[in-house]
């Protein structure tokens, strides 16, 4: 049933929902102020007041990784992220008791016991593990977060790695948005990286796709791939790989198309890491996208999803200056595991929408922030593409999407919609 007051004219209701958690967060950073006063005092207690973690794990018989961890926490001005980067309550006791063994008061190590124990219910109660208790008190570190998400997004890696039997180490999608020679419509680049191919059983199987989605109710128009001189990419005569490019031996890739979809398959190669291969191509797609100017209801959008367990996902897009009005996209993240691939801004697909701990990056104009740790080489593959083309990179507007371990069929979508309209 639907509420047409609103909720601060309901009779003895609330002025404001009080937020989610809001009574959980305020015991958490009632306990990190205990924890960091309290553990501080024990070791002030210490003869010789010893601090580094070499000597702080001499005096307390703790290993250097304890002693860092401990010394680390009680230091930190934010009460959650002490609860957050402490060691667990067993190694906490330890040093407590090991503290009242070389002199530190009887008081002062009671009052932390009394503390580590609060902090034991807490994961015990609230949370059940260590590890869930860290998911939870993310959500108020923000810089924490990616450094846990990666973490664990890096556990998921190893066991897709070896359930799946492949994986890689880098992949680099790229898109960019170039006004056409038909001028009402816009091209499209798509150059795709998959470097450090590494298949650790030789049955595993390695398939990636480029497509376009259309809009709904819009009529197709036939998708004619090009390569980078103009002709036809997988006619059997010529083809889009850029083997002078990889750094490891070319993968043997098998090409077919489907509807709209070009569909590539991994072909016969050897297993284990002195077997890894790269493939590196590029797609020319003329004449690709009407040039209509982008608003809530109609947001042009560009979308990435990695095919297989990867140490590290670059996903850039490039769009020339003319082109969308000057908006800058927003970014999206679905899961993607039951419906397929989102269209931005649909209604069916809100309940898909995840946060995304890595954010978008505005790189400006031209290539010269577009390097790549791992790939030193990519620029050049683009000033290659863009010198085939006839293209100017520097009037390109560049924006950037990386992470680390991503997950398999997690989409991330980088939308354009007008300024005004962002915020919607």
């Amino acid at each position: 049933m639907a509420d047409s007051q609103p909720h601060d004219a309901l009779p003895n209701g609330p002025s404001q929902a009080a937020e989610p958690g809001s009574d959980l967060r305020q015991r958490v950073e009632a306990l990190g102020l205990a924890l960091a006063e309290r553990l501080g005092t024990v070791l002030d207690g210490l003869p010789g007041r010893p601090r580094g973690p070499q000597r702080l794990g001499d005096t307390l018989g703790q290993t250097i990784v304890t002693a860092s961890r401990l010394l680390k926490a009680i230091s930190q001005s934010d009460p959650i992220a002490v609860v957050q980067l402490l060691p667990g309550p067993n190694p906490l006791r330890k040093t407590v008791q090991s503290a009242r063994g070389v002199g530190a008061g009887d008081a002062v190590c009671d009052q932390a016991l009394e503390s580590i124990a609060i902090f034991e219910s807490l994961i015990r109660d609230e949370a059940g593990d260590r590890g869930a208790l860290k998911a939870m008190l993310t959500a108020w570190l923000p810089e924490e977060r990616r450094e846990f998400e990666a973490q664990r997004r890096q556990s998921v890696f190893k066991a897709l790695a070896e359930l799946d039997g492949v994986s890689c180490d880098l992949i680099v999608d790229t898109l960019v948005v170039h006004p056409s020679s038909a001028g009402d419509r816009h091209d499209l680049l798509n150059v795709k990286c998959m470097l450090g191919i590494d298949r650790i059983r030789p049955d595993a199987a390695v398939n990636l796709a480029s497509r376009r989605v259309s809009p709904r109710g819009t009529e197709e128009r036939p998708r004619v791939p090009l390569n980078l001189d103009g002709e036809p990419a997988l006619d059997g005569l010529h083809h889009s790989r850029l083997d002078t490019f990889c750094n490891a031996p070319p993968a043997p890739f098998l090409v077919g198309t489907f509807g709209q979809e070009v569909q590539y398959t991994l072909g016969p190669t050897g297993f284990g890491r002195g077997s890894t291969v790269d493939l590196v191509l590029a797609e020319w797609n003329r004449d690709e996208i009407e040039d209509r100017e982008p608003s809530f209801e109609h947001a042009p959008y560009f979308f990435v999803h990695p095919e297989m367990p990867t140490r590290k996902l670059v996903f850039d897009v490039l769009v020339h200056k003319d082109v969308y009005g000057g908006a800058a996209p927003e970014l999206l993240s679905y899961e993607t595991s039951s419906l397929g691939p989102a269209r931005p801004n649909d209604p069916e697909r809100v309940p898909d929408l995840r946060p995304s701990a890595e954010p978008m990056q505005s790189l400006g104009a031209g290539t010269r922030r577009l390097r790549i740790l791992e790939f030193a080489r990519y620029g050049s593959l683009l000033e290659h593409a863009f010198g085939k083309l006839g293209w100017d990179a520097g009037d390109l507007r560049a924006f950037r999407v990386a992470v680390p371990y991503p997950l398999v069929g997690r989409q991330l979508t980088l939308a354009f919609t007008r300024p005004s309209d962002a915020a919607r």
